[in-house]
């Protein structure tokens, strides 16, 4: 029987810290599941006391979420722009239904760019699904075939168990690769369903591209060979893998498990600073009397009241005193120390710019963040973009390279062009340097145009504006002297 649960050594290794950011990105009731990311104090005392004191330390303990926001602010430079997108009419469909349960194609983009913020690894696999002919039928109606198309599917890191590489032809191709899928199978009455573990197998078989699906009630599987639109089987794996540091099999470190650990170690520092809060802050008396114990309880039979109208009989030679812990500020030290690395690791939303800071020191200060986030941006870019030519093969059999377009923003920042700017590639249009659609290009670029507004949106408002004069060597026109209209 095959092993087709087995689990990659790389795979183990790995899943602590995805689990770890994701856990953080969920936020603080997710982080409070797991005792692991806040130590008990004593974790040899297991008594019920030792046990609820620990929980409400843990309750006590504050987790700023950092990652999670700072995560949704790497989401938001990327996609502040829309993605230039052109699909060829085949797949065209593509584009408001990606994945067949109507999710777009931006939005797969957008769960594919999280996740390889999350773990810097993710997948996306091409697959057309199969069609059951009624009996006696031999082959798809027009309707049939209408409605029988391929599409792309998003499948994270804890998904993808187990993979191999081999070079073929002087080439390294990809020959297996083996999906942990959830299949949820409803009950009778259709309220209650059950989960159960399912796994797709993918493989590169004597150069043909073969799929099997395999669960404990099939264990042998039921093996396909998917084709495309000619009848012609795939020469590749239809899986193609997106990284933060390149498109390959093997595993990218993720990009915000650095900025993850910090986080964890401030809730930890956090927890210190709530504990000894609640401990030291609250005031202790201590009496010393002549008096029996017993006379005591007679003499005060409602105890010691602090703050209390009453009086106290301690005997003639009684005192009392009042303790209270001084504030110690090392933990809280720690946790300052905490966010200055968090900030400087990415986390921008721990402690604001100076007002006197310029957006070109930002921009600066930022470049590696943005250096990874670009790199993220193109290798998702590049994953889609693949797996849409896979989509034509099953659709159309042939691939529209030129009119396939996929690419997400890459501009995180607004690079606002000032007057003299301006003024300077006006001055090299009226020069003959640069074409007018060069200058609108670069205004566009420089928020002076707004992005989404083509030269044919300013040429047809223009004409519906007033005549502008232009100087008065030309007035006829408003072009600059001898530059003749593009």
């Amino acid at each position: 029987m095959p092993n087709y649960s087995a689990i990659r050594q790389e795979y183990s290794d790995a899943l602590p810290g995805w689990q770890l950011v994701k856990r953080c990105v969920a936020g603080p009731r997710e982080v409070r599941k797991y005792n692991e990311y806040l130590p008990m104090p004593d974790p040899l005392n297991q008594s019920p006391e030792n046990i609820a004191r620990y929980e409400q330390l843990k309750k006590r303990a504050m987790f700023l979420n950092v990652v999670g926001r700072t995560r949704i602010g790497l989401l938001g430079a990327v996609f502040r722009k829309t993605a230039e997108i052109e699909l060829p009419a085949a797949i065209d469909y593509l584009l408001e239904n990606a994945s067949g349960d109507g999710s777009s194609l931006e939005q797969l983009s957008k769960e594919s760019t999280g996740e390889c913020l999350d773990t810097g690894r993710g997948g996306l696999l091409v697959d057309f699904p199969k069609v059951q002919l009624p009996e006696g039928q031999t082959a798809l109606t027009v309707a049939q075939a209408a409605n029988a198309r391929a599409y792309v599917h998003f499948y994270c890191a804890e998904s993808i168990i187990n993979w191999r590489e081999d070079v073929i032809d002087g080439v390294r191709r990809l020959v297996l690769v083996v999906l942990h899928e959830k299949i949820n199978e409803p009950t009778a009455d259709g309220f209650e369903f059950t989960a159960k573990d399912q796994y797709r197998a993918l493989m590169l078989r004597d150069g043909r591209y073969v799929q099997s699906v395999h669960s404990s009630e099939n264990p042998e599987g039921e093996e396909t060979e998917p084709k495309d639109k000619t009848g012609k089987p795939f020469d590749h794996i239809p899986f193609h893998f997106f990284g933060a540091e390149s498109n390959d099999a093997s595993i990218d470190k993720s990009p915000l498990e650095d900025l993850a650990e910090v986080n964890i170690l401030h809730y930890g520092n956090s927890a210190t600073v709530e504990e000894s809060g609640f401990i030291s802050s609250q005031p202790s008396l201590f009496i010393t009397t002549d008096i029996d114990p017993s006379e005591f309880v007679k003499l005060n039979p409602n105890g010691m009241h602090i703050g209390s109208r009453r009086g106290h009989n301690l005997g003639k030679n009684g005192t009392a005193i009042m303790l209270q812990a001084n504030e110690t500020q090392l933990a809280r030290e720690l946790m300052k120390d905490k966010e200055e690395q968090m900030l400087m690791i990415g986390a921008r939303i721990v402690q604001q710019g100076s007002g006197a800071e310029t957006a070109e020191a930002v921009r600066i200060r930022y470049s590696s963040d943005n250096s990874v986030l670009g790199t993220i941006a193109g290798n998702v870019s590049e994953a889609v973009r693949l797996a849409l030519f896979d989509a034509q093969r099953f659709m159309v059999g042939a691939v529209d390279e030129k009119g396939t377009v996929f690419w997400l923003n890459q501009e995180f920042f607004d690079q606002a062009m000032d007057a003299q700017a301006i003024t300077a590639q006006v001055q090299l249009w009226q020069q003959g340097i640069i074409a007018k659609r060069d200058l609108r290009v670069n205004l566009r670029k420089g928020a002076v145009l707004e992005a989404d507004r083509t030269d044919e949106d300013i040429d047809a408002d223009r004409e519906d504006d007033a005549p502008v004069l232009g100087s008065e060597d030309d007035p006829t026109t408003n072009q600059p002297p001898g530059v003749k209209d593009e």
